[in-house]
């Protein structure tokens, strides 16, 4: 980090724990495998934006997609040959007060066939499809919610076991 960029506070969410889980199975099951590769560059990716990289490029409004036109992406790939596969979706908020660091909040990671990972966030933020932020935000109830259960953070999230990747994001 260079002396002029602001400090910053990384902020993975429970879906980002979720999706590197799923990733980490993939990865269990074909070690040395492109889901093996995937994992540890978007780790890799990860740590940099921790660092204070900046993404891909930032989102914009669309209205085939949940408006994630405050948040950024970075491009993530298991073959450096081929156009990546996967995007880290992530918003950078400003901080509250004074001498606070920025917030890095990591929202998703998926696919980016169909839009998925794009899909994953706008539901995690609950922003429906076809609502740009100042229609939601004149809103009095929320609009979409996330319907799927919470399930139990991994590694060093949560409770440590030996079968349970160790992302350390600290």
């Amino acid at each position: 980090m260079s002396e002029h960029q602001p400090p910053i506070r990384f902020l993975p969410t429970a879906g980002l724990k979720q999706d590197l889980q799923a990733l980490h199975d993939a990865a269990v099951m074909h070690p040395r495998g492109p889901e093996d590769r995937l994992l540890r560059v978007a780790l890799n990716q990860l740590g940099r934006i921790k660092q204070g990289a900046p993404s891909t490029h930032p989102l914009e409004y669309m209205s085939s997609y949940p408006d994630l036109s405050d948040c950024e992406t970075t491009y993530v790939g298991a073959d450096p040959g081929t156009k990546p596969s996967h995007r880290i979706v992530w918003r950078e908020r400003a901080p509250q007060r004074l001498g606070e660091p920025v917030t890095r909040e990591i929202i998703a990671l998926g696919e980016r066939a169909n839009g998925q990972a794009y899909y994953m966030a706008g539901q995690r933020l609950g922003r429906p499809v076809g609502f740009t932020l100042a229609e939601l935000a004149s809103q009095r109830e929320p609009i979409a919610r996330d319907p799927r259960p919470r399930h139990r953070s991994i590694g060093s999230f949560g409770a440590p076991s030996t079968n349970e990747p160790d992302f350390q994001f600290e």
